[in-house]
């Protein structure tokens, strides 16, 4: 036999030696590679996960099913530990300079909030690690009894018309509610809460708007005044307001009759319907018209973490959303977030409530709105009773920006008034020299609640103001006080708003007698303040500052040109 075929052959046995011993040596290094892992060479870690009360039951069960699968992070061995603490609480805590274990619990590296809205300012300092993303949902409706739901849906009752609801007589009369009177809310603190005054804001600052009210539309007089209402209202609906959203849903479904419980609507999310619904409670799902809050509770790994904490966060948050983890969350009545374009899961009926499609969730309302609305709910303004006391003498036929300071002054109390909410009071007098007879002033429109007539004899009044001759301050101060405090409404702020451009001239009342007048007619159980808006350099200025400080007033000198005199002459007319 020649060489060739032998060399042939012996080099094919060493080749195919070779890659027999690569594959076991690879194998080999495989195993090696699974067994050390599996030994966590760089030890145990142990992820932590503080997640709102609402959901932390079910974040709890599925860490129990990621803790079964023995994960391995980076060569550690991981395991969870969940605490439960409120959103608000931890979002405080992360925007703090030093994170108060004391008041959040442990430092997270993975929190699961209510919603985004909770979580926005921390994305917003970029304190995330990654874009959170949902792990489970619930819109936020009104928990209230059955009845009560088939009324207010039939009337098509939406987000704004709540505080209207809440503060006139009657209002679940008018619309079907037979024998209910007005809705009595109640307001707890809690994420729903927030979302459902948030939509509130949004649906007052805007009915055709879908998007999150503006910082600047949160604090804009008729959303203050609409807040206020509502919050006010949960506040006088019960002797002791329920202490939290448990507390307030058994007030309804313990009273014999639900029309004559101390509570008639509490801000829910289905989820929190779900269980007690389940157990036969009489309750339902009320869905205001307009855009609906979403609780989507949005997993947030935090950047403050060490790479092997964010990369267990991001895992943990991953086995959560997968399918395998679905029925936890649907069991408890969570839905399931779509794929995008796709069709949320949604848990099986129970007994008075369905889960149906969310038309338009709600947009996440910026940090410093949320605050405005937050501040609002927890301070409520009170609605105000203002006697307009407007300068009419000749001198307001002075022209001022190419009009007369009288039409600057006109135009800015048409969009002072129209910002006062209709729950105010507002009243017309004008003063010069013999206007009504002997008297200085005249009585245009009488202090009144502001109906749609109210309002449109006011905008008449206005338009027909000519200037007439003297400035009879003092005379006209005095009635227009006396008035007031004879006509001084509820508990809101009752005011004497002075628009004026020039001193005193009628020298029968001097300052001093004229102050000491006022003081005599105050009464500290009927309170009443004046506000005084000067437009020029006044002579009188020391007597008017006086006047202000005395009745807990303010004064404040401005030209009628000056862009800020309408927004000046709306914050001393509406809720404050």
């Amino acid at each position: 036999m020649s060489r060739g075929p032998i060399v042939v052959l012996v080099v094919l046995v060493l080749i195919v030696a070779a890659v027999f011993g690569w594959f076991a040596l690879r194998d080999r290094i495989v195993n090696e590679g699974e067994q050390a892992a599996k030994a966590c060479v760089e030890g145990p870690a142990t992820l932590a996960v503080t997640a709102d009360p609402d959901i932390v039951d079910a974040v709890r069960t599925v860490a129990a099913a990621y803790d079964a699968t023995a994960p391995v992070v980076r060569d550690h061995c991981v395991s969870t530990a969940v605490t439960s603490t409120p959103s608000a609480a931890v979002a405080q805590a992360l925007a703090s300079e030093n994170y108060d274990e004391s008041q959040a619990g442990p430092r997270p590296s993975l929190w699961i909030p209510t919603s985004s809205g909770d979580a926005a300012e921390v994305v917003a300092a970029r304190s995330v690690d990654s874009t959170p993303r949902s792990l489970a949902t619930s819109p936020v409706v009104l928990g209230v009894a059955p009845e009560l739901a088939d009324t207010l849906g039939g009337a098509a009752v939406g987000w704004a018309d709540l505080p209207r609801l809440a503060t006139q007589s009657q209002s679940l009369d008018a619309i079907g509610a037979t024998g209910w009177g007005s809705l009595r809310p109640a307001l707890p603190a809690s994420p729903s809460t927030t979302a459902a005054a948030e939509a509130i804001a949004a649906a007052t600052a805007d009915p055709a708007a879908t998007g999150a009210p503006s910082a600047e539309q949160a604090a804009s007089p008729a959303v203050v005044a609409a807040i206020s209402q509502l919050s006010r209202a949960a506040s006088s609906a019960a002797s002791t307001p329920p202490a939290d959203t448990d507390a307030a849903l058994d007030a309804m479904v313990q009273a014999g009759d639900p029309a004559a419980a101390p509570v008639h609507a509490v801000p829910v999310t289905e989820q929190q319907l779900f269980g007690r619904i389940s157990e036969g409670q009489q309750l339902a799902a009320f869905r205001p018209a307009g855009a609906t809050p979403v609780a989507d509770h949005p997993a947030v790994v935090l950047s403050g973490s060490d790479d092997t904490q964010r990369a267990a966060a991001a895992e943990f948050a991953e086995f959560a959303r997968a399918s395998d983890q679905h029925r936890t969350f649907l069991d408890r009545g969570f839905r399931i977030p779509a794929a995008s374009g796709g069709t949320d899961t949604t848990p099986a009926p129970v007994a008075g409530l369905t889960f149906p499609a969310v038309g338009q969730p709600a947009a996440v309302t910026d940090p410093a709105a949320r605050r405005a609305v937050l501040a609002t709910l927890a301070s409520p303004t009170r609605p105000s009773s203002t006697t307009v006391l407007l300068d009419v003498s000749g001198s307001m036929e002075s022209l001022d920006g190419g009009s007369t300071r009288l039409a600057n002054v006109t135009a800015a109390l048409r969009g002072a008034i129209d910002s006062v909410p209709d729950v105010g009071r507002v009243g017309l007098w004008t003063y010069s020299r013999a206007l009504d007879g002997p008297r200085p002033y005249r009585v245009e429109q009488p202090l009144g609640d502001l109906t749609a007539d109210t309002r449109a004899a006011l905008d008449a009044s206005l338009s027909s103001l000519t200037p007439a001759t003297a400035t009879s301050t003092y005379a006209s101060v005095q009635a227009a006080y006396a008035s007031a405090v004879q006509n001084k409404g509820g508990d809101g702020i009752d005011s004497v708003l002075l628009i004026t451009d020039g001193p005193n001239d009628d020298t029968s009342i001097s300052s001093a007698r004229f102050l000491q007048s006022i003081a005599d007619a105050s009464d500290p159980a009927r309170p009443v303040r004046v506000d005084v808006v000067s437009l020029t350099d006044n002579s009188d200025i020391d007597t008017l500052r006086t006047l202000a400080q005395q009745t807990g007033g303010e004064l404040v000198e401005v030209s009628s040109s000056d862009p800020t005199l309408a927004a000046t002459l709306g914050r001393l007319s509406t809720d404050r």
